[in-house]
Parts: structure tokens; C-alpha cells; sequence
């Protein structure tokens, strides 16, 4: 009996002031390691959102010139479109000719920064009778927060693609206009090293199989 009770008191002696301490430090640490953890998840679900906001805007944009290319006969090259026509560096605007709703028409898009040193742009459009340039609406914003390339162009290295330029890798025809359209999307409001969405798409004009006059739209109304 007396051995009995000895057992049950040194059953209910409980934890040590050591082990008590080393489970308070684990404990701590696993906390600290849930919480980061979540805090994580909270910041990239933020990026997610906000990068799909901004890829939703730039392919209704996308929609858009795809329609235009796909009702019209002619797509100018994007290099031969600098500050004097489009108010943006060559490679940032694109020309098209085009019949969308059945009636000709010249369109222009590009994409500005409002300073030079803006990491983050807008995707903007404008149209206009092929024959009066008076007839030119104000641009309009279709897509906000387009980032810039991360270098000097380079056909090879898709990291430097500008959003609009002819792509030479593609087979092309008589005028070859085979363009290469690049919106890398993002939002501001996410972290620095949060990594942009790119959307790509090679559009053709029918210039390239039938030889349309590359003179269609070749009057363009101040920037």
C-alpha cells in the first residue's frame, strides 16, 4: 500500500519549471511559424487579385484588337510609329485599318506612361475616318496598370519585348505584318517583387496574304 501511494504522488507532481518553459518555447515557435505562414497566404491572395484585375482589362483590350484585326486589311508596323504620330516611343502604338461594324476606319492604340519613370501605364485607343482625321475621337483607357519591359529591346529575350513590334520569327508575306502584342499586367498596390501576368498573342493583317496598300492610314491626327 504504502508503494502504491508513492507512485500516485509522483503521478500528480506535474511538469517542471524547465518543461514548462521548453513547451512555452515550442509553442511560441510553432505560432510564429502559423503566422507567417498566414500572413503570407493574405499577401499573395492581395497580389492575385490584383493582377487579375488588371489581366481582366488588358484582354478586353486583346478582344478588341482581335476583332478589328480579324474585320480588317491592314496592321502598319508598330516601329514606324514614334513620339511625332502616336505621343509614345516606337513599338508602343499600333495601327490598324480596318471594316469593324462595316465601316472603314483607321484605329490607333498604345500604351503611355504618364512620366518616364512610371513603372506602370495605360493600354489607350482612339479611331478615326481613314479620309478626315477631324473625325478623331479622344483617347480612351481600356486597361490600366501595363508594366514596362524590364530591358532594352531584344527579339530573343521575351523579358524586353515592347507591347507591339513585327515578329521576323514568324513566316510572313508581301508586307509582313505578323505583330507580336505584350501587356504585362500588374497593380501597384502589391509588393515589389510581386511577378507581373503576361499576356501574349501574335495577330496577323490580311495585308500579309492579299497586299493591301500600306498607305491606308497613313494620315494621322496629332498625338
Amino acid at each position: 500500500m504504502p508503494d502504491l501511494l508513492s507512485r500516485l504522488r509522483r503521478d500528480d507532481r506535474g511538469f517542471t519549471l524547465v518543461e514548462l518553459l521548453i513547451a512555452m518555447v515550442v509553442f511560441s515557435i510553432i505560432m510564429a511559424l502559423l503566422v507567417s505562414i498566414m500572413i503570407q497566404m493574405t499577401y499573395q491572395a492581395h497580389d492575385n487579385l490584383g493582377r487579375q484585375r488588371a489581366v481582366e482589362q488588358a484582354r478586353l483590350g486583346l478582344s478588341q484588337i482581335d476583332r478589328q484585326i480579324r474585320s480588317g486589311n491592314l496592321i502598319l508596323d508598330p516601329s514606324l510609329d514614334g513620339p511625332s504620330i502616336s505621343g509614345v516611343p516606337a513599338n508602343y502604338s499600333l495601327r490598324i485599318f480596318t471594316q469593324e461594324g462595316g465601316v472603314d476606319k483607321c484605329v490607333q492604340w498604345r500604351v503611355i506612361y504618364d512620366d518616364p519613370a512610371d513603372q506602370f501605364g495605360q493600354l489607350q485607343y482612339r479611331e478615326w475616318d481613314p479620309v478626315d482625321t477631324s473625325t478623331t475621337t479622344g483617347w480612351y483607357r481600356v486597361a490600366s496598370n501595363v508594366e514596362k519591359p524590364s530591358a532594352t529591346f531584344n527579339a530573343s529575350d521575351s523579358e524586353s519585348w515592347p507591347p507591339f513590334w513585327v515578329d521576323t520569327t514568324l513566316p510572313t508575306g508581301t508586307e509582313a505584318q505578323n505583330i507580336r502584342i505584350t501587356l504585362r499586367m500588374g497593380d501597384p498596390e502589391t509588393r515589389d517583387d510581386a511577378k507581373a501576368q503576361v499576356l501574349t498573342s501574335v495577330v496577323t493583317g490580311r495585308n500579309t496574304v492579299f497586299g493591301y496598300s500600306s498607305t491606308n492610314c497613313s494620315a494621322v491626327p496629332a498625338p
